[in-house]
């Protein structure tokens, strides 16, 4: 039914009316990704469901993270249809890299170029929180953080997405070891611990967030070694 004003509508279907009148040409479809670099590896996972107005669930099977090279990884949170955009861009810049220098763009000049990427487009910026992981060039984990116009942070693990309050606390105590008094003994950070933390995250955020569920997608990138995939099952409901 149309109404020549809100006002003359009944006050139930007063709050749709004012929500339909403001446009928006973004929409948040919730997830969370994360990444975490270790000595001579990088362990990035996300979660695959893709979700619209926090309740509805539009797929439970959506790949966040995409390997742009042996040696690179993006994984993004945010509206999805920038992220697809976003990682197709990378891919042409990697693709005309290789073509004129016969050669494999390495993730520290990557990262640059994805800071720009973003940068140039911030009076209209792609609604995105990424995360570009994966070998430098001396085979040392590498996890480049950014804000949606460009900020770029490198950082020993990152999170981005609905969960990232939920999953940096938890990353700051097991990896950045914020928590530990001095003197005390810091495990290791091996493949199988980087895994095992990002596994218990997700399952913790699964949880506490609505948005974030289905299935863990983890991508393993060792230096010398193509990248390696794992899934795991999380909470439906």
């Amino acid at each position: 039914t149309a109404y020549a004003e809100v006002e003359d509508a009944p006050d139930w279907i007063k709050p749709r009316l004012i929500k339909n009148r403001k446009w928006n040409p973004y929409s948040m479809e919730g997830g969370s990704t994360v990444a975490i670099a270790g000595d001579d590896f990088v362990v990035i996972g996300s979660d695959t469901r893709l979700s619209a107005d926090d309740i509805k669930v539009i797929n439970r099977e959506v790949d966040k993270i995409h390997a742009l090279s042996d040696r690179i990884v993006i994984t993004s949170s945010g509206f999805f249809g920038d992220i697809l955009h976003l990682r197709k861009l990378l891919e042409s810049h990697l693709q005309k890299y290789r073509f004129q220098y016969r050669s494999n763009m390495t993730v520290d000049l990557c990262a640059e170029l994805l800071a720009r990427q973003l940068y140039f487009k911030r009076f209209y910026p792609y609604y995105t929180g990424a995360i570009l992981a994966g070998i430098d060039e001396h085979g040392k984990g590498a996890v480049f953080s950014y804000d949606p116009i460009g900020c770029i942070e490198q950082l020993p693990y990152s999170a981005s997405g609905a969960a990232k309050p939920l999953i940096t606390p938890f990353l700051d105590c097991q990896v950045g070891h914020v928590t530990l008094s001095e003197g005390s003994e810091r495990p290791k950070l091996t493949i199988e611990r980087a895994c095992a933390l990002m596994r218990d995250a997700f399952r913790a955020c699964a949880e506490r967030e609505i948005t974030t569920g289905d299935s863990i997608h983890l991508v393993i990138a060792e230096a010398g070694k193509p990248p390696r995939q794992e899934r795991r099952k999380l909470r439906e409901d």
